[in-house]
């Protein structure tokens, strides 16, 4: 028994949820940096009149963080498909495991 066939079984019944592992990891993504984007965005419009501010704040969280879902989960899809079978394997349980520890780092600060 090769080494790899465990791996390429995984990445088989993998595959076929790629778009949604995709989205997982974009929306992970956003929401640990959610807070950082907020504040970027509150210092940008922090001299705007209130009324500015919070439609700047409603954009960005009704139509910002939609958009970046939208535009980043098929670019990520596309790329994690092209990879070969180990290599998507890897990818995918590594950067899960990198949002994990990122997920964990930002909620003790």
């Amino acid at each position: 028994m090769n080494w790899q066939q465990p791996i390429v079984w995984l990445a088989d019944v993998m595959r076929p949820h790629n778009s949604e592992i995709a989205l997982a990891m974009v929306a992970t993504l956003l929401v640990i940096f959610g807070d950082h984007i907020n504040r970027g965005l509150k210092y940008l419009v922090r001299k705007q009149p209130t009324w500015l501010r919070v439609i700047a704040f409603i954009g960005l969280c009704s139509v910002g963080y939609g958009a970046l879902s939208i535009w980043l989960t098929p670019i990520l899809s596309s790329f994690l498909q092209n990879q070969s079978a180990v290599a998507y394997v890897v990818a995918v349980m590594g950067s899960f495991l990198v949002l994990g520890i990122l997920a964990e780092r930002f909620q003790k600060s």
